[in-house]
């Protein structure tokens, strides 16, 4: 699990995008249950990802797969509602990066979450080039 605390501030995040809080999104108790909460991070590490020009379609067949996420569930919230929701890169590895981001709603941090994309040409573990390293690095999570 995510326990980085660190993750829980939203001054530390360079990129942002929301989502909304759906009536479907509740469980039975009527709080925002843990699958809607995986899907909002999907949504932050997606949009970042797709911000950055990760998600076009390449000629050489490069592209970015999810390959772990590891969740920590913080607060109660429920519907109706908007997160937002914070992402910044934690890691630059060889040929992965690590993501962390956040949902935030009425201020408070409900989930956070560290993420990893590895890059990959077929099915193979494909290195990230100094371009895109460096795009990256605009993006890093402060204090990381």
């Amino acid at each position: 699990m995510s326990r980085d605390e660190r993750l829980r501030d939203r001054s530390i995040y360079p990129h942002w995008c929301s989502d909304t809080v759906r009536f479907s999104d509740q469980d039975a108790a009527g709080h925002i249950n843990n699958v809607a909460l995986c899907a909002y991070l999907e949504t932050a590490r997606l949009t970042f990802i797709r911000d950055l020009g990760m998600m076009t379609r390449r000629e050489d067949g490069v592209r970015g797969i999810s390959a772990g996420m590891n969740v920590s569930f913080l607060a109660e919230s429920h519907w109706p509602g908007k997160v937002e929701l914070g992402t910044g890169v934690m890691k630059i590895g060889t040929s992965s990066i690590t993501v962390g981001s956040a949902a935030f709603k009425d201020e408070l941090c409900i989930v956070a979450a560290e993420m990893t994309v590895v890059r990959l040409k077929g099915k193979v573990p494909y290195p990230i080039d100094d371009e895109l390293r460096a795009v990256l690095g605009n993006y890093r999570l402060k204090g990381f």
